[in-house]
């Protein structure tokens, strides 16, 4: 696991202290790495403990609460947790007065806080899930956003903000860098291939992200040689973005256009 990703910054992490984008960073640790997720639980074990010994300040217990006691099966587990964790204390008391410690050990075969992991993992995969579900009705909005944006019914405003050209034919020059105080940008990505399509699907990501946004039926100009894409700026941050283009519904080759978003 990344060397900068430590035990107080996952512990602000599973607190909702960190933002988008590192958030995002550890949730895909989590899903595809093993050590990672074995950190993961490892933190959110100690942070349960915290909260059921009470050691958690005012502002953190009420951030636990808010991120792991909304659901009903949340409030379950955690009941749960503190049950077990009490009995066990319990057990391990009562087992260490009749036949000492080692007896006790000897007959779970693991120690009592063998059980607080097993309750933290089905926690944060309740959490995981819940924020993965949450991204991608988040993703799915924002495409539904841009199929309206980029509807044929939905009329031009006749602003072109930047004209680019593919990346193949543009040589040394830079790439397209845009700035804009108004709510969306229209972009005209010039086709150069001689053959013409009736319309076009396009797919947008910023160069050092995974996340791709596909809008599709896209209408080129009337002579074909352009075709306007519009983008609402809430979508894009500060960085450089790629666009590939290809016909709608076919594995027509693409043309790959780039413009970096400033401030």
């Amino acid at each position: 696991m990344n060397n900068e990703i430590d035990d107080a910054f996952l512990r602000e992490f599973l607190l909702g202290k960190v933002n988008d984008e590192e958030r995002g960073r550890v949730e895909d640790l989590f899903l595809t790495d093993p050590q990672a997720k074995e950190r993961v639980l490892g933190v959110e074990q100690d942070l349960i403990e915290d909260y059921l010994e009470g050691t958690l300040t005012t502002a953190d217990r009420e951030r636990f609460v808010a991120r792991y006691a909304q659901t009903p099966e949340q409030r379950r587990t955690l009941r749960i947790t503190k049950s077990i964790k009490d009995w066990a204390l319990a057990e391990a008391a009562s087992s260490a007065r009749t036949s000492g410690w080692r007896g006790f050990r000897a007959w779970f075969g693991f120690r009592p806080a063998f059980f607080i992991p097993i309750a933290a993992t089905a926690m944060i995969v309740i959490v995981v899930g819940a924020l993965w579900i949450s991204r991608r009705s988040e993703h799915s909005a924002i495409e539904h956003e841009l199929a309206q944006l980029n509807s044929p019914s939905n009329p031009r405003s006749g602003q072109v903000l930047a004209e680019l050209s593919p990346v193949t034919v543009r040589g040394g020059e830079s790439q397209a860098s845009l700035n804009t105080r108004s709510s969306e940008i229209e972009l005209r990505l010039l086709w150069i291939q001689k053959e013409r399509y009736a319309s076009y699907q396009a797919t947008i990501h910023r160069v050092d992200e995974s996340r791709s946004y596909v809008v599709r039926n896209l209408q080129p100009e009337s002579d074909g040689k352009a075709v306007p894409l519009r983008l609402p700026v809430h979508i894009l941050s500060r960085g450089t973005y790629q666009i590939n283009l290809s016909a709608d519904g076919s594995v027509s080759p693409a043309e790959e256009y780039q413009f970096t978003m400033g401030d």
